[in-house]
């Protein structure tokens, strides 16, 4: 189980790694037959028959953006709490009985969606199905006091291992707080605060399962190696048998926040090496703008060849490693540049020469040829990712989460990639990084006598 801090959506739905630059067709074609329960749930068959495995991916809709004030954490909370069993399959359970036949199961969160999957050999497919059906049906019946305490515990250690103990994971907590307003639904990070984690009452958790973990707020693909008959009869069986209840209300799209002038701070980190991350408002996920900022972080940031690493590691050997990120969300996402020092430089140097290739990027944009090898990479990556069931679950299920239309995957997946014009991709660059940042310094704790110290935030 694991956050997910992006929208699992194009380059962010099939994450994998660097391979070998490959030409990939303009177009991919996913066999799909959509249909809805009576009771509201979305249903998408893909038939596979390449491997005799299957994979069921459940999408919920809701994600840290639909969490009440003082209640921070608690969509990755309840994606713990859905592993704690029922009084039909006890706690532990759920895990031993696919394992032992062998299957696997995991779950994510991120600012927009919880997900949870099963894959395994084709004959599972009735136990994925009836696992997912039962505690869909019936874990509040079961939730108690302890097992919330567990869970509870368990994510707080997460926060601690994840963020606060682990080198420089604490600008991943920064970083929401300073890009967007508190009055904006991404202010909080998706894993919560210890404070807002306390809090949760049993009472909360089954109000909060009963509000959203219903069938019309979800889509459920079923990926691989079955007859879409069969599999009709399977999901009627156990999920058909949901009751019915009202869509819930969501968060309302906010507007994509700006920054009105560029803010950073400095903070301190049992680290060896100072770092530089540079964060920047990006276009929304699948919205006009954030395929050429995918491949913006291609150009700028991936392989050895791209221009930071390029400059800031093999040329100026001030930097030991470059990462570039077009983080994606629903309702905003954000660019981010980040940079580890090579011993004896600075976090100041570092953003200094982020600096002269951003000027430099803007003088000379991005050839037809840096823009194909981007392509080539990201279009390669999605590929890979479509020959296992997951991934053709995970694409179907994203474009019915963006669009409503999971057939959008055969013109979109690729297709939004492949219309992106040196150009476009330049006056992308322009419009993202001319604009006002935030940025952070990590120095090591022995460098300055103060923990973290910041700078005060500015008007949004």
């Amino acid at each position: 189980m694991s956050i997910t801090h992006r929208l699992a959506l194009g380059i962010a739905t099939f994450v994998g790694l660097p391979c070998a630059l490959a030409a990939a067709p303009t177009t991919v074609h996913i066999a799909f037959e959509k249909y809805t329960l009576p009771n509201g749930l979305t249903v998408i068959l893909h038939e596979d028959h390449h491997a005799p495995t299957v994979t069921v991916d459940a999408w919920v809709r809701v994600g840290s953006k639909e969490e009440a004030p003082g209640r921070s954490g608690f969509a990755h909370l309840f994606e713990h709490l859905m592993f704690m069993g029922t009084d039909g399959v006890p706690n532990g359970e759920f895990d031993s009985i696919m394992e032992a036949a062998g299957g696997q199961n995991n779950a994510s969160t991120s600012e927009d969606r919880t997900n949870y999957f099963e894959t395994g050999p084709a004959n599972l497919l009735e136990t994925f199905l009836w696992l997912e059906a039962d505690r869909l049906a019936t874990l509040p019946d079961a939730m108690n006091k302890e097992k919330v305490d567990l869970q509870r515990d368990v994510v707080k250690n997460e926060r601690r291992q994840s963020y606060e103990n682990r080198p420089y994971g604490r600008v991943e907590l920064q970083l929401p707080e300073h890009m967007y307003p508190a009055t904006h639904p991404y202010h909080h990070t998706v894993i919560g605060s210890h404070e807002d984690l306390t809090a949760a009452s049993v009472d909360d958790v089954k109000n909060f399962f009963r509000t959203y973990y219903v069938a019309s707020n979800m889509s459920l693909v079923v990926s691989g190696d079955f007859a879409s008959a069969d599999a009709k009869k399977l999901v009627e069986k156990y999920l058909g048998k949901l009751p019915r209840k009202p869509v819930p209300a969501h968060q309302e799209p906010a507007p994509i926040p700006a920054l009105t002038k560029s803010e950073s701070m400095t903070m301190t980190d049992a680290v060896q090496l100072e770092r530089a991350t540079l964060a920047w408002h990006s276009p929304a996920a699948m919205t006009p703008g954030d395929a050429e900022c995918d491949l913006l972080s291609g150009v700028l940031g991936v392989g050895k060849s791209s221009r930071l690493y390029e400059a800031l590691v093999h040329e100026k050997k001030l930097a030991g490693a470059v990462e570039v990120e077009q983080h994606s969300q629903k309702q905003g996402s954000m660019f981010v540049i980040t940079a580890t020092a090579q011993p004896g430089h600075t976090a100041a140097e570092l953003e200094a020469a982020i600096d002269v290739e951003l000027a430099r990027l803007a003088k000379s944009p991005p050839s037809a040829a840096e823009l194909d090898r981007a392509r080539n990479l990201v279009e390669t990556m999605i590929l890979r990712g479509l020959e296992r069931p997951l991934g053709a679950a995970e694409a179907l299920n994203s474009f019915e989460f963006a669009y409503g239309d999971p057939g959008k995957v055969d013109t979109e997946l690729l297709g939004r990639y492949d219309a992106v014009t040196p150009a476009a991709l330049a006056s992308r660059a322009t419009s993202v990084l001319g604009a006002p940042r935030f940025s952070i310094h990590v120095l090591p704790e022995k460098a300055t006598p103060e923990k973290a110290t910041a700078a005060p935030k500015g008007a949004r």
